[in-house]
């Protein structure tokens, strides 16, 4: 063999040790949802992830959500706004009117509420397998 150049073996462990690097990051992205199939399984019933069939109420969820914007607002504006407010649900967490929510994978849920002007408040959320209609990323 050439002294100056890499012998088998060596190829042959940076090889292994490549493939075994790949495939610990393939687990860990999959894990983390970022690559593979993010469907429900097949032990998985779709039909938890409808809103009030008893199982999981992602209505409930937007109620918290809203409820927790009526403190907000009340608390911030305690004379009222002319305008259409819209509270994130992180700065309610931030702020402490709000605590995690999550669907039902235990994923946190994202969203906002929108405050209208004759105090009627209107919650949207983002989960992992269910958005609220009439959601806008804009608004995160």
């Amino acid at each position: 063999m050439n002294k100056l150049g890499w012998g088998l073996r060596a190829e042959l462990g940076f090889l292994l040790l490549f493939l075994i690097c790949l495939l610990i990051s393939t687990i860990g992205l999959h894990k983390l949802g970022l690559v593979g199939n993010n469907e429900p399984g097949v032990e998985e019933d779709l039909s938890i992830y409808t809103i009030g069939n008893g199982n999981f109420d992602y209505e409930e969820l937007e109620n918290n959500v809203t409820s927790a914007a009526k403190r907000y607002y009340e608390t911030k504006y305690p004379y009222g706004s002319t305008d259409t407010i819209v509270v994130s649900v992180e700065t309610l967490k931030n702020n402490g009117y709000l605590s995690p929510i999550y669907d039902s994978r235990h994923k946190e849920c994202n969203g906002y509420a929108k405050i209208l002007r004759s105090k009627t408040i209107v919650s949207y959320i983002k989960c992992s397998v269910y958005k609220t209609p009439g959601y806008s990323e804009d608004y995160e």
